[in-house]
C-alpha cells in the first residue's frame, strides 16, 4: 500500500533527491526471457565480511524478476564516458533490445551476461530483498569482481556528470 504524500512535500523531496549524487551502474541477470539489464544509481556497500552490496529498483523492473529467476546478477560500475550505456538501459524498450548492437563485448560470467569496459563488475548471488515504498531493495553477496580503468559516471540534479580530480574545475 502507498501511503498518499502531501504534493508540497512529494517535490520537495524530488529537489531534495536531486541534489544526491550516485554513480551510475547497470545490473544484468538472465532471466525466462533471456538476458536482462536496468539501469541503477542506487549501489551501496552494506558489508565486507561477507562480502554484499545492494542496489534498489522499481517493483515493475524486468530485471528485478530475472534476478528472481536466476538467483544472481552482475553490477557494473559504469565510466565517465559510457553514459550512452546509462541511456540505452533506462529507457523502455524491450530486454533483448538493449542488448542488440550494444557496441560493447557481452560474455556469459556464472550465468550473469557481464559487459566489457565498465570501471567495475561484481558478480552477486541474490542474498535477499526487501520493499521498500516504491521500490524493492536486492542485497546481493559478492562472489566476484573485475576492476577496469577509468573515472565513475555520476549523476546528479538529473545529469551526468564526470568527476574531476581534487574536486576543482
Amino acid at each position: 500500500m502507498t501511503a498518499t504524500l502531501d504534493p508540497t512535500l512529494a517535490e520537495a523531496c524530488r529537489e531534495y533527491y536531486r541534489k544526491l549524487t550516485a554513480g551510475v551502474a547497470v545490473v544484468t541477470a538472465c532471466g525466462p526471457s533471456g538476458w536482462s539489464g536496468t539501469t541503477v544509481s542506487t549501489v551501496t556497500s552494506v558489508s565486507l565480511r561477507p562480502p554484499i552490496l545492494l542496489c534498489c529498483m522499481t517493483l515493475d523492473s524486468r530485471t528485478l524478476t530475472a534476478i528472481r529467476h536466476a538467483g544472481c546478477f552482475a553490477v557494473h560500475l559504469l565510466a565517465d564516458d559510457q553514459p550512452d550505456l546509462a541511456d540505452r538501459f533506462s529507457r523502455s524498450p524491450s530486454d533483448s533490445t538493449r542488448f542488440a548492437d550494444l557496441g560493447y563485448e557481452v560474455r556469459l560470467v556464472d550465468g550473469r551476461p557481464v559487459i566489457s569496459g565498465a570501471l567495475a563488475v561484481a558478480w552477486c548471488e541474490l542474498h535477499d530483498s526487501t520493499q521498500v515504498g516504491d521500490h524493492q531493495v536486492v542485497y546481493g553477496r559478492v562472489s566476484g569482481v573485475r576492476i577496469g580503468r577509468g573515472r565513475p559516471l555520476a549523476w546528479h540534479d538529473r545529469a551526468y556528470q564526470a568527476l574531476v580530480p581534487g574536486g576543482h574545475r
